[in-house]
């Protein structure tokens, strides 16, 4: 079982790139990426991460 969750970007750093959770207002889940890491991506608006258990 995978928990699928989409991120958009909100807020740009001098570093980083944070992507927070759509649509949850509550606690919201951010992940912080790097300039660099966004670009490999093409600098997309938004992200999608899937979360597996190991």
């Amino acid at each position: 079982m995978a928990l699928t969750i989409k991120l958009a970007k909100d807020k740009t750093t001098p570093g980083t790139v944070r992507f927070s959770e759509v649509g949850q207002e509550d606690h919201p889940i951010n992940i912080y990426l790097s300039k660099a890491r966004v670009k490999e991506l093409g600098d997309p608006e938004a992200i999608t991460m899937t979360i597996e258990k190991a």
